[in-house]
């Protein structure tokens, strides 16, 4: 299991669905280096230098944090039940609540709707609302994820639109 990154009021919290096989064997989110999560966050201009797996660790200082909707390792998303997408949404908010980050980034939309039942888009949401705390969906960084990958990095520029907005009220 990857230890969550997270601290008080953050700008931005990075939910990834769960830890594949290969992150939890490296021990670092979104490690394998075809997933683009750290060059879209380069790219985006959401950090100013080039980050690898290595530096999650670091995310706090950067003004974000990082964590899991569901904690349990799986090779894919196929291996995880409705249950889990349930209480991982549930946990997930508590965090949120006790953490207040400005905006919590959901990465890959699918859990977003499994664990809230809900119809998303990717981009803001208007609900549900977590205390101040904003909601922003942007593609799965995955190299699974074949259908939105050539838009990941226009969907992380998006979010640094979003978060130059939040910051600026």
């Amino acid at each position: 299991m990857l230890p969550d990154y997270l601290a008080p009021n953050l700008d931005i919290i990075f939910i990834g669905l769960n830890p594949g096989s290969y992150s939890d064997k490296m021990g670092h989110y979104f490690a394998r280096s075809t997933n683009l999560f750290w060059t879209a966050l380069y790219e985006s201009a959401l950090v100013k230098e080039r980050l690898t797996p290595l530096d999650d660790v670091r995310m706090n200082e950067f003004g974000f944090g990082l964590t899991d909707l569901v904690p349990r390792v799986t090779p894919n998303i196929d291996s995880l039940t409705r249950a889990e997408f349930v209480a991982g949404g549930e946990i997930l908010r508590a965090k949120i609540l006790n953490y207040a980050p400005r905006i919590a980034c959901f990465v890959g939309i699918t859990g977003f709707r499994h664990a809230f039942h809900r119809r998303a888009e990717l981009g803001a949401q208007s609900s549900p609302v977590w205390g101040n705390t904003k909601i922003f969906i942007v593609p799965s960084t995955s190299p699974r994820n074949a259908y939105y990958r050539p838009q990941v990095i226009d969907w992380f520029k998006r979010l640094k639109t979003f978060w130059d907005a939040q910051t600026a009220i």
